[in-house]
């Protein structure tokens, strides 16, 4: 089970490594990574739309062209990304042109390309300096639960994605991913109990980490307080189910801005750490840090980190380097996030990035790139804590303003299930006080928990969503109306 998408970089698909029989099952759709709107991503759906696969073929793989293949395009970027004024910039040009002629002379013989490579890797060895800042690797494959695609269509991307990072887990052995979102790992246990229980395997390893801690990725602004803790407190719950521990890092990188009460609510959730890349996104102010202590309403504070300044990261010469120059917190951290894998609609991390980390993890003139889980990056920055600077109050985006207006019925509905369920629980607390009878509502409180997704209730997604997310409200609030009218008139109430 694996995706192909020629436009989003997953171009190849190992398919044995033993000579077998085997059987192959083709799903072809004709879609765009940006959406299949007409002209807007979340637009209209452009019936007509046609591709034309033009090449498909069986290949064998030659591991050291691979190599060498790796090596130039390393090579190539940092002879033109690194300073014009340093001499590591045209030892990279000379180490390509020698290994050039090298190759080219001998007609690409074998013995030529295992030279050339070992040249390549001299070079990749010779190691930085003690100043040199230092990049935490983590496997990052970012899945809208909507978006441009219904929430039916999310297992089946959460499945092709985390089943090609086992694979990729298999051989690399230093590699660490995180995945968050309670309700996809709740939909791959039903769905896929096989590939979840292999992802178990790898988070009892601690290199498949749960992070996040939240049902969803949900919206930071309109939903209740009440709703935010019941994002954590579901959200906590299955992660502890799946890794055995309650996730101390809250995480939303793709969402809309931050209310100022989230601090205080993380901190009584078991969360310390916060990570998001959004506030990258605004289009008049840049925020000033990457690493902070973000202060709540109440005085608690919980500390942050932007990863400087994208969070589908594919650890090339120019993003490591972008990282270190956009990083705002030199001298009181010398530490950066770098996320890398293909995201939004999936895909994650593929064999280049590891190979190009294998080659930066040391390299003189590139900050060094270094295998961590989220925890582990925390660990360290919090020996940082107190160099720090304060950011109290919300967290402001200066972007998607008409999130707060956009899709009026989705967010009246919201709030008024907000009511009802809490009503719905006075109901039961009554039940269960006077008549030692009652129900959790769990699974109410999941599935309106599931519209807070900050692509759904924000309303930045496509008709068919819309559609999706009213429809599941319309029946919860059916639900709850017809049996809260049941308990108060069988109670006498």
């Amino acid at each position: 089970m694996s995706g192909l998408s020629p436009d989003f970089g997953r171009t190849d698909l190992a398919i044995s490594h033993s000579p077998a029989v085997q059987k192959f099952y083709v799903e072809a759709s004709c879609s765009d990574r940006g959406g299949d709107g007409d002209g807007n991503a979340i637009g209209p759906v452009k019936m007509d739309k046609l591709f034309e696969l033009r090449r498909c073929e069986l290949v064998e793989y030659n591991a050291t062209i691979y190599d060498l293949i790796v090596d130039f395009e390393l090579l190539l970027e940092m002879s033109k990304m690194l300073p014009k004024e340093g001499a590591r910039r045209y030892q990279a040009l000379y180490t390509a042109n020698d290994m050039i002629n090298s190759l080219v002379l001998s007609k690409f013989s074998l013995d030529a390309q295992v030279k050339c490579h070992l040249q390549a890797e001299k070079f990749f060895r010779q190691p930085n300096g003690k100043s040199q800042m230092t990049l935490y690797a983590i496997g990052n494959c970012h899945i809208d639960t909507a978006w441009l695609w219904r929430y039916r269509e999310t297992p089946r991307k959460c499945a092709r994605s985390w089943s090609a990072t086992l694979r990729l887990m298999e051989k690399y052995k230093s590699m660490k991913f995180a995945v968050s979102q309670a309700q996809q790992l709740v939909w791959l246990k039903r769905l896929y109990p096989n590939l979840y229980e292999d992802m178990k395997d790898f988070a009892a390893d601690e290199r498949f980490v749960a992070v996040g801690g939240a049902w969803v990725e949900m919206d930071g602004n309109l939903p209740s307080g009440e709703s935010m803790i019941r994002q954590l407190l579901y959200g906590q719950r299955e992660f502890k189910k799946f890794c055995g521990v309650f996730s101390e890092i809250f995480w939303l990188p793709d969402t809309f801005g931050y209310s100022a009460q989230l601090p205080q609510i993380m901190q009584h959730c078991g969360m310390q750490y916060f990570v998001t890349q959004k506030m990258s996104w605004s289009i008049v102010n840049k925020f000033p840090h990457h690493s902070f202590r973000w202060i709540g309403i109440d005085g608690t504070y919980v500390i942050a980190h932007f990863p400087p300044n994208h969070y589908v990261s594919q650890i090339t010469v120019k993003e490591c380097l972008d990282s270190r120059d956009n990083f705002t917190d030199h001298g009181r951290s010398n530490i950066a996030m770098m996320l890398y894998g293909f995201g939004d609609g999936g895909g994650g991390p593929n064999k280049d990035m590891l190979e190009r980390a294998e080659r930066l993890a040391d390299c003189d003139g590139v900050p060094r790139v270094q295998h961590a889980t989220p925890q582990e990056f925390f660990t360290e920055l919090v020996k940082d804590v107190d160099n720090l600077h304060s950011w109290k109050g919300e967290l402001y985006l200066e972007l998607h303003n008409a999130t707060y207006t956009t899709q009026a019925r989705i967010k009246k509905m919201n709030r008024l299930l907000e009511g009802v369920l809490k009503d719905h629980e006075f109901l039961q607390s009554i039940s269960l006080l006077e008549f030692n009878e009652g129900k959790p509502l769990t699974s109410q409180w999941q599935s309106f928990l599931l519209n807070q997704f900050h692509d759904v209730l924000p309303g930045s997604c496509i008709k068919e969503v819309v559609t999706d997310a009213i429809e599941i409200f319309d029946n919860l609030l059916d639900e709850l109306t017809v049996d809260g009218g049941k308990q108060l008139k069988w109670k006498g109430l």
